[in-house]
């Protein structure tokens, strides 16, 4: 247990010094185009999700819209495969979390809107551009890992009716986050959303709201 908490300290402190970098490429739309289309930030307690409504999931990503029919709104969060996957998750399953490893995709279709869901405010709704919708779209996408047909790998049943477990090949790590992740996504569809530094939800939903208004 000693080494496995001195490894998370040195995985926090590398973290603490990395965590003004990403990787990811986006610069926000320009102000004259027009933001037509609709997507949701969705904080649940240290977790932060991008929601889509389900009419706007197209190509790809109408596959795991289709899995829950009649669903309004499809929210999609990333985590560490064996953190996520866990039903009661423990202090041992999140020292393993502190270390890099395999990432996984919880998918809840939700026949409402999220602020029904969730509480307005646990969520931000976001106007993106039409093409920002699509990068989102494809940002989403290729977070799925695939099987040799193309098809998401599925891992199982979510923690609660109207949700499912999916394979990602994202890396999950302290210095990228199931947060930072959804920065990440906010920040591909050109909005003023940057993933830089992003670790924590309050950070995801701050950033979020204050380019919401």
């Amino acid at each position: 247990m000693q080494v496995r908490v001195a490894r998370l300290v040195r995985a926090l402190c590398l973290a603490l010094l990395t965590a003004a970098c990403s990787a990811v490429v986006g610069t926000p739309d320009p102000a004259a185009l027009p933001r037509t289309s609709r997507v949701y930030v969705v904080e649940r307690d240290w977790h932060t999700e991008i929601g889509l409504r389900a009419e706007d999931m197209d190509g790809p990503l109408a596959t795991i819209r289709d899995r829950f029919l009649g669903v309004r709104t499809v929210l999609i969060g990333f985590g560490d495969r064996h953190y996520l996957t866990r039903r009661q998750p423990g202090f041992s399953d999140m020292l393993i979390a502190a270390l890099p490893g395999p990432g996984a995709l919880l998918v809840t279709g939700l026949r409402t809107t999220p602020a029904e869901a969730f509480g307005a405010a646990d969520v931000v709704e976001m106007a993106v551009s039409g093409a920002g919708l699509l990068r989102i779209s494809g940002f989403l996408w290729h977070a799925f890992e695939t099987d040799g047909n193309g098809r998401p790998r599925p891992l199982g049943d979510g923690p609660y009716p109207g949700s499912l477990f999916y394979a990602s090949g994202d890396t999950y790590a302290l210095t990228h986050t199931c947060n930072t992740w959804t920065a990440e996504a906010l920040q591909v569809g050109g909005t003023d959303v940057r993933a830089a530094g992003v670790l924590l939800a309050s950070q995801v939903m701050a950033r979020a709201r204050a380019t919401a208004q």
